[in-house]
């Protein structure tokens, strides 16, 4: 069963993060890959990302992985992948088991038994862009997408009937009481008996017996309950026994809803500040090591944020089990950036964007620290007939699966977005002073005017009424290009440019708040396309790559922490 966090690892799982043996096959897809004729004359980290990597650098085709498993003979086994981009397929002892789309889902696949102890596992992964084929991922996206086995992999050994899933929901959170549901896999036709504890409580195990499908449900009630939140980011942890299978996961009590333009975390007012994040750190590309997640995650508390959207897909479940740790609200996203009308109603893609958002919240469910749920980023929401049928099953699956969460889908449609009504917040990803300003006498004065002409604007609409946070706002600048006329992509102009934002975001509460673009600067296009975007980086970091801060850390530092402290005198 899967795990809340690495050092979560209960017995019967076993870590495949370490060097495989790898062969690279350059503008080849995964259906040109002639498995027999693969050399494996290198090996490289799991996980990782190969063009990252110096030999394989800027490298587009398909990367082959290989190592040995050991499986008990005549017992199944479970590989657990966090993410492979773009897409994979996986083989072992040559037989194809599986084949995934989307580059930054968790699947999972089932190894049948056999006689033989030793097998051979491998994985192909394509990062060739092919919308035929990958839909979720396109050329046209302003970040730079890498292929590999680019997060951590699993080996589930099964003795039989195992756990398949957990899930934790806090029906009272300040009463304490939660109910725990969920499946074992491969129970047959007999009920089974689960045995379920939460930990750190003096609350004796209950036993429960599942149905004849393998569900089970069982409720508690924590005596004493600590509410999980921002300043108070209170854990708890479950364990749930069955046969030879055990699994811990991590849930926290927390409630979050919205009253009128008002958001409710625990019944108290929420305002979110904070930054959006890429999953990127040179060298590496999106295999972050952890120790800079640490890193990151205590720049942004010192910040004073108390909010980070993963932008633009899920997000490394490393960094979410640090978010529920310190207390960082989080808005999980499902790989989307732009989508056009042609391609919300291409029928494979439909398919795959609807397979991910399963994959993406069964996996991040029980993250209290998750309290907004999105996709279809800055889609064309202008487009009913294309739009809407994606967006209705999306969002008609989260609202039945995705547990006490909001719906948001960030907007850069502005006034001819015709889906804001139907969303939990209106989230608009807007650059006034910065696209199209360049000729502007004062473009800084453009900030406050675009706020109050959109408000106006919400208002006739009907949704003065509704949440409004503004979910991208920044400007590029060039970390150490110093100009004393402060002109675009100076470190100057943007420490003046966020400055002014979060004194016109944090001084009227008709925001929800704000969500820089960006927290670090990040690799994006290659090729000529590059030339948009100096360096071949979107520059709008309030840090570079390597985290080193620019002038406009201390502006929105000063902002943000002094709200904290406004926020924290006022109750």
């Amino acid at each position: 069963m899967h795990k809340a966090y690495p050092h979560y690892l209960t017995r019967n799982v076993e870590s495949l993060n370490e060097l495989w043996a790898f062969h690279f096959e350059e503008g080849k897809s995964l259906n040109d890959i002639d498995t027999s004729a693969l050399t494996f004359a290198d090996s490289l980290p799991v996980p990782g990302a190969f063009d990252a990597c110096p030999s394989y650098l800027g490298k587009r085709g398909t990367g082959a992985y290989r190592r040995t498993l050991h499986i008990e003979p005549g017992t199944t086994a479970q590989l657990e992948f966090e993410a492979v981009s773009f897409a994979a397929r996986i083989l072992v002892d040559g037989v194809r088991l599986a084949e995934h789309f989307c580059g930054y889902t968790p699947f999972s696949v089932t190894v049948p038994p056999s006689a033989q102890r030793e097998r051979t596992l491998l994985v192909l992964a394509e990062n060739r862009f092919d919308f035929e084929r990958i839909p979720m991922h396109e050329h046209f996206f302003d970040f730079y997408q890498f292929g590999g086995i680019i997060r951590p992999v699993w080996l589930h050994h099964l003795k039989g009937s195992h756990i398949a899933s957990v899930q934790v929901d806090a029906t009272d959170y300040a009463g304490g009481a939660i109910t725990v549901r969920g499946r074992i896999a491969d129970l047959g036709t007999n009920a089974g008996k689960v045995t379920i504890t939460v930990l750190d409580t003096p609350l004796a195990p209950a036993t429960t017996i599942t149905d004849a499908e393998g569900n089970f449900t069982a409720g508690f009630v924590i005596p004493a309950p600590r509410a999980w939140s921002h300043e108070s980011p209170h854990l708890y942890r479950l364990r749930v026994e069955h046969a030879e299978d055990d699994t811990i996961v991590r849930f926290g009590l927390r409630e979050i809803k919205t009253e009128g333009r008002t958001v409710l975390l625990n019944g108290s007012p929420l305002r979110l500040f904070g930054y959006n994040r890429h999953e990127y750190f040179p060298n590496f590309g999106p295999s972050t090591p952890f120790a800079q997640m640490v890193n990151d995650v205590q720049i942004l508390q010192d910040m004073g944020c108390n909010f980070v959207r993963g932008s633009h897909y899920p997000q490394d479940q490393r960094f979410l089990d640090l978010c529920d740790e310190r207390g960082l609200l989080f808005w999980e996203e499902n790989l989307g950036w732009g989508q056009k009308p042609h391609q919300l109603v291409h029928a494979l893609y439909q398919e795959h964007h609807y397979t991910s958002l399963v994959e993406m919240t069964e996996r991040s469910y029980n993250h209290p620290c998750i309290v907004i749920w999105g996709f279809l980023n800055e889609a064309a929401t202008d487009t009913p007939d294309a739009y809407r049928p994606i967006f209705e099953k999306s969002k008609g699956y989260l609202r039945a699966e995705g547990g006490n969460r909001l719906i948001a889908c960030a907007s850069n449609r502005m006034k001819a977005d015709l889906f804001f009504e139907e969303v939990d917040i209106v989230c608009v990803n807007f650059y006034p002073g910065w696209y199209g300003a360049e000729d502007h006498p004062d473009p800084l004065a453009l900030i406050p005017e675009h706020f109050a002409d959109f408000f106006e604007f919400l208002d006739k609409r009907g949704l003065g009424n509704k949440p409004f946070f503004i979910s991208e706002i920044g400007c590029e600048a060039l970390y150490g290009w110093r100009d004393q006329q402060r002109d675009f992509h100076s470190e100057e102009y943007q420490h003046d440019y966020l400055a002014r934002v979060c004194h016109e975001v944090v001084n009227d509460k008709r925001h929800l708040g704000v969500c820089l673009w960006h927290f670090s600067d990040a690799r994006t296009y290659s090729g000529g396309r590059a030339l948009g975007r100096p360096r071949a980086f979107n520059n709008k970091g309030t840090f570079d790559e390597y985290r080193r801060p620019k002038l406009s850390r201390d502006a929105v530092r000063t902002a943000f922490r002094n709200r904290a402290k406004t926020a924290s005198a006022t109750g």
